[in-house]
């Protein structure tokens, strides 16, 4: 099993969870920003509604230092958005490795990665990128995307990794790709694919995620998927026992897919870490998970496949009145349409 096969199955693999857990050494994913400049169909940050901004400098140091007196120990930079859009995505990184963590990890579109970025990541530390590539021929990365940066994210990718073999760099280079009903090509044709300019190549099928994206049951799934009786997944979620996810206005959230906050328990301008992990509300929330009894939460849009408008775990970190403008918009739909018309 290779190393990144490795890390997946240790963090998505079933554990005895605790309604009081440890704070993890690991997992701590930062929103350095929820910008985007891609439009992928099975992404919510296409219908998301809550503003688009950069995390706070002064904020984002005094969680990195606070986590790592935790016991902290890996952090990746970023969650709902690109992360390269923030231009101090390098001081982030060098800060995190001078202050001793351990493993600094991206992922990326790769449409920025060019070769001064590339310059600027390795020096300031990055242990390792992972590129997000959803397709193998221009039509239908376009198709995914929504964005015609095929060909420019490709030739990144291999720049990228024969810059690391010529300078004999020890950084990892991952890129991963979520199949669709339109992009489910064989796994060893994908594979074959970017393997030669990678060290893995993470391969998962589409699902709604993030609660938020009912489209992809009725569109988007790949065949084998869309031939099996939807219905619960592995319950208790490890990411609301295991991960520390922040978001770019400095809240704590139980799912780093939680676009519109809607799973956001404490504000970590007010709190601290350790205040915030062990609050009533993910308590609460711990609780129902290990019950498993979802039901009004958006995990269970998640986890249950269900297509309701759940309730916030906090009103105060919600910026949207009515969750149906996200969880009905047609925005891909509309787009998927237009395609087979095409």
């Amino acid at each position: 099993m290779s190393e990144l096969q490795n890390r997946l199955s240790e963090i998505t693999a079933k554990k005895d969870y605790k309604l009081i857990p440890e704070i993890p050494n690991k997992n701590l994913l930062i929103e350095i920003t929820n910008k985007c400049n891609c439009n992928c169909i099975f992404c919510a940050n296409s219908k998301m509604i809550r503003s688009r901004k950069n995390i706070d400098d002064k904020f984002i140091y005094k969680v990195l230092n606070e986590a790592y007196e935790l016991g902290v120990r890996e952090v990746g930079f970023y969650t709902t958005g690109e992360s390269m859009l923030n231009e101090n995505l390098y001081d982030y990184i060098k800060y995190a490795k001078t202050i001793g963590y351990n493993y600094v990890y991206l992922t990326t579109n790769g449409i920025l990665l060019d070769e001064n970025s590339m310059i600027k990541l390795v020096k300031n530390g990055i242990d390792s990128i992972k590129i997000s590539i959803n397709a193998i021929n221009k039509e239908d990365y376009k198709l995914i995307h929504g964005v015609d940066c095929f060909n420019l994210v490709i030739n990144n990718l291999k720049y990228l990794f024969n810059f690391r073999e010529k300078n004999k760099l020890p950084f990892k280079i991952y890129v991963s790709y979520i199949a669709t009903k339109y992009t489910d090509y064989k796994i060893n044709v994908i594979r074959d694919f970017f393997i030669k300019y990678c060290d893995d190549v993470a391969i998962i099928n589409v699902r709604n995620q993030s609660g938020m994206m009912p489209e992809i049951n009725d569109l988007l799934l790949c065949e084998e998927d869309a031939t099996k009786v939807q219905g619960r997944r592995l319950v208790p979620c490890h990411y609301v026992f295991d991960t520390i996810n922040i978001t770019s206005e400095g809240y704590i959230t139980a799912c780093c897919t939680d676009f519109e906050n809607y799973l956001a328990y404490a504000d970590l301008n007010k709190v601290s870490i350790k205040e915030a992990w062990t609050n009533e509300l993910i308590t609460l929330l711990r609780k129902k998970h290990l019950e498993n009894k979802l039901e009004g939460t958006l995990c269970a849009n998640c986890i249950y496949d269900s297509k309701i408008c759940p309730s916030a775990l906090s009103k105060e970190y919600v910026e949207i009145d009515n969750f149906e403008k996200v969880l009905y918009n047609d925005k891909v739909t509309n787009r998927l349409k237009k395609y087979k018309k095409l």
